[in-house]
């Protein structure tokens, strides 16, 4: 079995949860709030430019790898480095409820 080594969980990490609701007209309300905060592994995995309508966008994908936190859903965010990251996948490694990465891309 996998040791984890809990020096490679050395950046701060905060998860966002959005406690919003719907306005008077039904329309979603963003309302993004500390769920908890973890340390964790913070590795890049891919950061292209490209050339869209004469603009440049960035496109960010990061893994950050944590010890597992029940809760954690797909639905929630990640603030790191003065940055959000949106979750684009929470898996629970093995399912042993000891490792959880997270797959996400920077939120403009």
């Amino acid at each position: 079995m996998k040791t984890i080594n809990a020096g490679d969980y050395r950046h701060k990490i905060k998860f966002l949860k959005n406690y919003g609701g719907k306005d008077g007209y039904g329309e979603p309300i963003d309302d993004w709030k500390e769920f908890i905060t973890a340390w964790a592994a913070v590795d890049p995995l891919l950061g292209n430019e490209f050339f869209s309508a004469l603009t440049v966008e960035s496109k960010v994908e990061i893994k950050f790898n944590t010890r597992y936190i029940p809760g954690i859903t797909n639905d929630m965010r990640i603030q790191y480095n003065g940055k959000i990251y949106e979750i684009l996948s929470a898996i629970n490694v093995k399912e042993l409820n000891r490792e959880l990465l997270c797959y996400c891309k920077e939120v403009k």
